[in-house]
């Protein structure tokens, strides 16, 4: 398995057939302490008013070829497992906390400039969108993108949680308050359209330092920027999931879940 790995000093290079995005803002939202930083947002504002809205999935395939001992192993382990002090991984560490993760304050990028920022093979799903969350257009690409901040939950709510006149210029602000905008929309959609909602508290354990057994339960504390980052998750979900009903109507799978019980 670990032979399948690039060398540690690999580098991002370009190639045809992806689209340079690292010309974008683009930023992550996740929980504070994340290693695994596998997905990301973006939001600009186009020439005729509307946006232009991004999801960047790390695309681990670059890596992990058909066939190999590595993508054999990985589909033994179906997923990677969490448990309260540690997690055990489906993939090697290289890629789900390095290659693949939007770490700031690196580069991997083959290239004679400089940039502070990690560059990343990514899966992109690109919208261009109304202020009132009515979709115009959807485009898939194959890029490549580099992260502008990794922000905590914590961090986007504070973002969002500014007076306008304070994030004017702020490029992280402006994104992060234009897609919590949009986020709002498109779940008073889902909700008015008949999606279910299910509210089931999560927890997180305080674990003694020495001996790492639990200590004390508390709840997580969740931020409407929690929900900015499920809504687009579940946009980019839903519309990939009708691309390949589209495009593949023969082979594509639908998880169909029974009607609620009544009784």
């Amino acid at each position: 398995v670990l032979a399948c790995l690039p060398p540690d000093d690999y580098k991002i290079v370009k190639t045809p057939d992806r689209l340079d995005l690292r010309h974008l803002p683009v930023l992550s939202i996740d929980p504070p302490g994340c290693k695994d930083i596998d997905d990301a947002l973006h939001c600009t504002v186009l020439p005729n008013g509307n946006y232009q809205v991004g999801v960047h999935i790390a695309d681990v395939t670059n890596y992990v070829k058909a066939g190999t001992a590595i993508d054999l192993e990985a589909a033994k382990r179906s997923t990677s497992t969490y448990l309260v002090n540690k997690r055990l991984d489906m993939l090697p560490g290289l890629l789900t906390t390095d290659l693949c993760s939007l770490k700031g304050n690196v580069d991997r990028y083959e290239s004679g400039g400089s940039m502070e920022e990690l560059s990343l093979y990514a899966f992109s799903v690109l919208w261009e969108v109304t202020p009132e969350a009515d979709i115009i257009d959807v485009d898939f690409r194959k890029t490549i993108i580099h992260s502008i901040a990794a922000l905590t939950y914590q961090q986007a709510q504070g973002l969002i949680d500014q007076p306008e006149g304070d994030s004017t210029n702020d490029l992280q602000a402006g994104a992060v308050k234009r897609l919590a905008s949009l986020a709002r929309k498109f779940r008073a959609r889902r909700i008015g359209a008949g999606a279910l909602t299910l509210a089931s508290p999560e927890v997180k354990f305080v674990l003694d330092s020495e001996s790492l057994n639990p200590t004390d339960v508390q709840a997580y504390a969740l931020f409407e920027a929690n929900a900015l980052v499920e809504e687009f998750m579940l946009l980019a979900n839903v519309t990939v999931g009708k691309k390949i009903l589209r495009h593949y109507p023969t082979l594509s799978v639908l998880r169909r879940h029974p009607a609620p019980n009544r009784g």
